[in-house]
């Protein structure tokens, strides 16, 4: 196939989405390893010390989306030294001077300085994504330069991410030009969350898909944003606790009846098992649902909550306990 036009080949190689199939293409002849190097947006880094950032742009200098992992997986219990590394800011600013158009950035267990997110959020015009999963350094200051400079951000999305001084007062600094959102996920921050902000954040971006709140976002507040976003289509909560006999309880619950389009539930950070009913209408629709922080939920609540999952294709719990085969039989019974 060398005698092809490289454009040709390009629009091959646009049907290689695996790194895997990628890599070995690249491998065919020096016509192919051409081709796949101008052509690579997307790269996958499993160590961010087996290349360096001059290398990488040298290998694939049209990147536009970059994943990052730093830390080994044995970090998450304490068992890594606080100065091993991981740093991403010798990244950002490699990629800055050397012009390249980054648009996605996903890192996972990383050191991620406000510096690095100033920098980030300057230096590429087109940045629409940033993935951050338990990563540390920064604080909502780095948080509120991507929110006010990153004119076209679709995702913001921090997973277990230990994050200094937690304030909310950020989600204001997204300017009322920000109509872009797709994916907002904000469940690990711990501070207050301006509420005045976020309404008028989700309310003005009609494309938001995925939505997920941390404890400090009361249910009240989540009715609220339910009525301005009904398209959403995977919701985390935070706080699930009020008096089912309250009028806030009551206004939940038939906003709920009407939000057809979710399929992914998660979060309950904080629940009271008593309110669980009123999710019951939006159940029958779910394919996935994720309680793995859902520590007040257990027992007959639990059981009676799978029993309304009836398209059920995806079940995370915290532990496995004797309940767990009671609530697989309910299941299982359900599609017979």
């Amino acid at each position: 196939m060398n005698y092809f036009p490289e454009e040709v080949l390009e629009h091959v190689f646009d049907f290689l989405t695996s790194h895997r199939d990628r890599n070995a293409a690249s491998l065919v002849s020096k016509s192919w390893f051409k081709v796949e190097k101008g052509s690579r947006q997307r790269v996958f880094i499993g160590n961010c010390y087996a290349i360096s950032p001059e290398r990488l742009i040298a290998r694939f200098p049209r990147v536009k989306a970059l994943t990052l992992k730093g830390k080994p997986h044995f970090a998450d219990f304490n068992l890594v030294p606080p100065d091993w590394g991981g740093f991403v800011l010798p990244w950002i600013e490699t990629m800055a001077r050397s012009n390249v158009g980054l648009e996605e950035l996903r890192l996972k267990r990383m050191v991620v300085t406000d510096e690095c997110l100033e920098r980030l959020s300057r230096s590429f015009p087109n940045f629409k994504s940033l993935v951050l999963v338990s990563c540390e350094g920064f604080t909502t200051d780095g948080l509120a330069a991507i929110a006010a400079n990153c004119r076209f951000l679709r995702e913001l999305d921090l997973q277990e991410n230990e994050v200094e001084d937690p304030r909310g007062q950020w989600l204001s600094c997204f300017p009322d030009s920000c109509t872009s959102l797709v994916s907002l996920n904000i469940a690990c921050l711990k501070g207050e969350v301006p509420l005045a902000a976020l309404e008028r954040l989700v309310a003005r971006c009609p494309n938001l898909r995925s939505l997920r709140l941390s404890r400090a976002v009361p249910l009240d507040t989540l009715q609220k944003i339910l009525m301005q976003a009904p398209q959403l289509e995977d919701l985390g909560t935070g706080s699930y606790v009020h008096d089912p006999d309250s009028e806030t309880y009551d206004n939940l619950k038939n906003t709920l009846q009407k939000c057809n389009s979710i399929r992914s539930l998660s979060g309950f950070l904080e629940v009271a098992p008593h309110c669980l009913p009123a999710i019951h209408s939006i159940c029958s629709n779910l394919t996935s649902l994720n309680l793995s922080y859902a520590l007040g939920i257990h027992g007959a609540d639990l059981i009676k909550l799978i029993q309304h999952c009836r398209k059920l294709q995806r079940l995370w719990v915290r532990s496995l306990n004797p309940l767990l085969s009671r609530i697989c039989s309910s299941f299982f019974y359900i599609l017979k």
